[in-house]
C-alpha cells in the first residue's frame, strides 16, 4: 500500500483522535473484546465525518482499495465480530506499516469507514 496523505488543516485532529480512540479501546492492552473495540465507536464517528468531508474516501486510488477490503473482511468470516477483529486487526498491521506520521494516520482513517460499518453490523 503507498503512501496516502490526508489534507493538512485535517491531519492534526485525525492523529488526536486516532490517539483517544486507542486510549478508549485500551488497544495496547492486548486480548480485545468486542466491547472494547465498540468504546471507540464515537470517536471513529467524528473521524469518519471528518475525512469523509474532505473527500479523501472518494479519491481515485482510494475508493478502489476501500471496496477490496470491504470484500475481504465480509467474505470467510464466520462471525460479525471476527470481521470485526479482522478489521481492527489489519488497520494496526497497515498502519505498522506506514513510512510517516501522516501516512500512519492516513492508514488509519482509511479503515475508520469498514470498521464502523462492522461495529454498525453488530449492533443491528
Amino acid at each position: 500500500m503507498s503512501e496516502l496523505r490526508l489534507e493538512e488543516n485535517i491531519d492534526p485532529q485525525v492523529q488526536n483522535l486516532m490517539i483517544d480512540t486507542f486510549e478508549l479501546v485500551g488497544a495496547n492492552k492486548g486480548n480485545l473484546a468486542v466491547t472494547d473495540l465498540l468504546k471507540g465507536e464515537a470517536t471513529l464517528e467524528k473521524v469518519f465525518f471528518m475525512v469523509k468531508e474532505s473527500g479523501f474516501y472518494e479519491a481515485n486510488d482510494t475508493l478502489p482499495l476501500l471496496k477490496a477490503l470491504n470484500i475481504e473482511f465480509t467474505e470467510n468470516n464466520t462471525t460479525i465480530e471476527d470481521a470485526l477483529y479482522k478489521a481492527w486487526s489489519t488497520m494496526v498491521a497497515t498502519m505498522n506499516k506506514a513510512t510517516s506520521q501522516e501516512d500512519f494516520n492516513a492508514k488509519f482513517a482509511l479503515f475508520v469507514p469498514l470498521i464502523l460499518k462492522k461495529m454498525k453490523e453488530l449492533e443491528s
